[in-house]
């Protein structure tokens, strides 16, 4: 890569000094992402005039022809570890055992040479101590029998005497693991910044050439197990499975590279994320949290009453919880408040809440009053902030956090006088 360009999600417009081919590309790219991604807008915003592009509502980075672009989340724009953070909350959504980690010489490096990092360090690991294997049938002429003769072939014997067609097994470095792991390299080397790491990532994908370059199915990938024998494949198989839920959106590559794209919507991320921590901090405090859409008390909500993220249950006390990725501010709150009673009124919630970054402008555990003639009657404001995820118990210092917020809402909704606390849906009045 000669150029390469990191962004702030929703920050200021910076200049693209790529090349306009490269420049032509990403404004393609913005529409088809925007698609993929489920955005209401086209994530790239390209100036031609300015010669300026400002990014909006994606995260990862996009390899081009001539240069690479990696963006910033938003909510992280205050970590200056935020590539581990932002790993460490990709691989927290997918439910994946990699626990990022960086030490000094990859602490400031960008996010494809992190990833690419550890996959050339497990393959290079693998070309000295051994790859999965599994038996592949092969056909081959040959002039003394390997394996079973080919009946089917054996007419081939009145042509050439000499020869026989033979069929056989071989136990070859093939199969799910190291194709997966093959597919990663490349797709890799195409969008780190080092040239060493390209062409090590490009050399290690040559090793293995029994091994497809096509990624495996996701229901293969995903059913994968590994023996401990090669536990020291398990990272890099992970970053497998975390690009290969990217949106790919550049399904062939060059001659000189691939260019798919691997980025995230950040507000579901965020969305994601912050459920993942409900659920964790839920268990610690001995209350239960669970996903709105999927909660069985949602089946019986209208569909107008509002989104409903999460939803916290501790006894007969219901708090609905919806999840909002931008910075606080009054006019969010007076936007979101509507739709969020409305379905913990529906819910029979005595408490609904919102989660936003942690920000200066607020105060975690903030509480307002809701004036409403039935339906919830406290609204709180609680953060949770994922800067620091690649430290150390930086993971665990989110979730006691969080867990005491969530306990404070719960205590709050149990002190209310028996008669003003709202019903249980399914509860006849």
């Amino acid at each position: 890569m000669n150029t390469d360009l990191t962004l702030v999600e929703g920050g200021q417009p910076q200049p693209f000094r790529g090349t306009p081919a490269d420049l032509a590309e990403l404004r393609l790219r913005s529409r088809e992402l925007a698609s993929r991604l489920g955005l209401a807008r086209e994530p790239f915003v390209v100036d031609e005039a300015a010669g300026t592009i400002e990014v909006h509502g994606v995260t990862g980075y996009l390899p081009l022809g001539e240069s690479s672009v990696e963006i910033l989340p938003h909510v992280l724009r205050h970590d200056p570890g935020w590539r581990v953070s932002l790993l460490t909350m990709l691989a927290t959504v997918h439910h994946l055992e990699w626990l990022p980690a960086v030490d000094r010489g990859t602490r400031h490096a960008r996010l494809a040479d992190l990833l690419g990092s550890i996959v050339a360090g497990a393959l290079s690991r693998a070309s000295a101590e051994g790859m999965p294997r599994q038996y592949v049938e092969r056909t081959e002429v040959t002039e003394s029998i390997r394996g079973q003769l080919d009946a089917a072939r054996m007419w081939r014997r009145v042509v050439d005497p000499y020869t026989v067609d033979c069929r056989y097994s071989e136990f070859v470095a093939a199969g799910p693991v190291p194709q997966a792991l093959k597919w990663a390299a490349r797709e890799l080397s195409g969008a780190v910044q080092q040239t060493w790491l390209e062409s090590e990532l490009r050399h290690l994908a040559t090793l293995f050439p029994e091994a497809s370059d096509e990624l495996p199915a996701p229901a293969i990938l995903d059913g994968v197990e590994l023996t401990p024998q090669f536990g020291f494949l398990r990272d890099a198989l992970d970053i497998a499975r975390l690009l290969a839920m990217g949106p790919q959106n550049g399904a062939v590559g060059r001659a000189d590279g691939p260019t798919r794209a691997f980025l995230w919507n950040t507000e579901r991320l965020f969305s994601d994320f912050v459920q993942a921590v409900a659920e964790r901090a839920a268990r610690r405090g001995g209350f239960n949290a669970y996903r709105g859409a999927g909660g069985r008390r949602l089946v019986a909500v209208d569909g107008r009453s509002g989104p409903i993220d999460t939803v916290i249950e501790s006894g007969s006390d219901v708090v609905a919880a919806t999840v909002c990725p931008h910075d606080f501010a009054d006019e969010v709150v007076d936007e979101l408040l509507p739709g969020l009673l409305a379905g913990g009124r529906g819910l029979g919630a005595s408490d609904v809440a919102i989660v936003f970054p942690a920000s200066m402008g607020l105060r975690p555990g903030t509480q307002m009053r809701v004036r409403e003639p039935s339906g919830p009657s406290t609204l709180h404001l609680l953060v949770v902030d994922p800067s620091g995820l690649g430290e150390s118990g930086g993971m665990e210092r989110v979730v006691s956090e969080f867990e005491m917020d969530l306990s404070a809402v719960v205590a709050t909704a149990r002190r209310r006088p028996i008669g003003s606390r709202s019903r249980r849906l399914g509860d006849r009045p």
